[in-house]
């Protein structure tokens, strides 16, 4: 089953202010040298973008240009949408932060180091194995989320309930 990830308006406005701006400079200089480097830039930055998810017999293939990683899901502890609090404190390691979409190496105080692989904030589905954690960004969340569900067990999680909290009463 495949599903496709198409970019969000920042990831847009990113990619076409960086183009333009390296299209710029190197009209400006004119340095083969720096023309190559900027050129190798869009390029790669473009061959690692994800253009969208393949969900093979338990395992997720991410497809791009630059080689296709395949998370398996094989040993899947969780399968859920992203929340805001995942990525409080997150850190690119290495990787893109939003030229043709964030994709690589970052780390957040809730889930530790992960894989990210996405083109669109709006969309992130976080899946964690016993061996990785990964995000990824389908247009369609919900049925990518009931793939992953149909292709693995996934043990159903529910938000941890608020801590009860009684007041000492005035006396």
């Amino acid at each position: 089953m495949t599903f496709s990830a198409s970019y969000d308006r920042a990831t847009k406005i990113i990619s076409a202010l960086v183009c333009l701006f390296l299209v710029a400079v190197i009209a400006d200089t004119r340095s083969l040298v720096f023309s190559s480097v900027a050129l190798l830039l869009i390029l790669v930055s473009y061959a690692y973008s994800p253009r969208g998810y393949l969900l093979t017999d338990r395992s997720i293939l991410v497809q791009r240009l630059a080689g296709q990683p395949r998370i398996a899901l094989d040993d899947v502890r969780e399968a859920r949408r992203a929340t805001p609090d995942d990525f409080r404190r997150s850190i690119r390691l290495r990787g893109s932060g939003g030229l043709f979409g964030y994709y690589g190496l970052f780390r957040s105080a809730k889930l530790g180091k992960f894989k990210a692989y996405v083109t669109n904030k709006n969309n992130r589905v976080v899946v964690i194995t016993g061996s990785k954690t990964a995000v990824f960004s389908p247009d369609d969340v919900d049925g990518f989320l009931n793939a992953i569900r149909a292709s693995a067990p996934v043990p159903v999680s529910y938000p941890a309930p608020a801590p009860a909290f009684d007041a000492p009463r005035p006396t």
